[in-house]
């Protein structure tokens, strides 16, 4: 006979391996090494409810969802690596369109003129260098946030979603080019002036909310206010390295 578990997701006590109110399964433990071998395959090949629920959340009360998740309230969640890919390719897309857009409009009131396309493969991109930015950034909140509960694989986790949330910003950066560009019928090359303000505003504001909430038990509001400074200092300048490196500066 199995024994009876108490369900994180809902706190329903009951035997077997799923909860008969919510369906979890009773065997979600800590974020690990194996819990991420496990998810990739699982993001790529399976298609799990709860995308736009985890969205609007993220938006809404990120902090508070994450913390659900690591947890272990997952059932109504989508998981990490399949919300970043989602999220990527959607925001991929609407970049393209968007800039096809630009170029269109401005051909109006220019006719004959013809877009300089910025190089590189990153530009093209610009959501698999925030992908590739995950393991060094959840190596800094690891570092700074090493008092708080959670390891080193779930530092992980919270930045594959903070992640997913970053790929929006290059939209919103596109969008308020679109914008000034119908204004001012000028088609430029738009970096330090609207890509600071819009996507590293909104990047610090999202870890300083995350982590805050986070590990808000961890530490007193003393110590805790100056870490989270210190902390997106560093993660600041992780970035600002990463596109000085890869030519990501300049959007277009």
């Amino acid at each position: 006979m199995n024994s009876s578990h108490v369900c994180k997701n809902c706190g329903k006590a009951a035997a077997g391996n799923f909860c008969s109110q919510c369906g979890q399964s009773f065997h979600e433990g800590r974020i690990n090494a194996h819990y991420f071998l496990h998810d990739i395959p699982h993001s790529i090949f399976h298609v799990d409810k709860g995308f736009f629920y985890t969205f609007i959340s993220l938006f809404t009360r990120p902090g508070s969802m994450i913390k659900d998740y690591l947890d272990g309230k997952r059932v109504k969640y989508f998981r990490p690596f399949g919300y970043v890919i989602i999220m990527s390719t959607i925001c991929t897309l609407l970049v393209k369109l968007i800039a096809a857009g630009i170029s269109s409009t401005y051909l109006k009131y220019n006719p004959g003129f013809v877009p300089h396309e910025k190089e590189g493969f990153f530009n093209h991109y610009f959501s698999v260098f925030i992908f590739l930015m995950i393991p060094f950034a959840s190596v800094i909140t690891y570092l700074f946030m090493r008092r708080g509960k959670y390891n080193f694989w779930e530092h992980f986790l919270i930045n594959t979603y903070i992640a997913a949330q970053l790929n929006i910003m290059q939209v919103l950066v596109y969008l308020a080019g679109w914008i000034i560009m119908l204004f001012t019928h000028s088609f430029g090359e738009i970096g330090y002036g609207i890509f600071i303000p819009i996507f590293m505003t909104a990047f610090l504001f999202i870890y300083g909310s995350v982590f805050g909430y986070l590990m808000r038990d961890s530490y007193s509001m003393k110590w805790l206010v100056p870490r989270l400074v210190i902390m997106n200092t560093f993660l600041f300048f992780l970035y600002f390295f990463g596109f000085q490196l890869t030519g990501t500066m300049k959007p277009w």
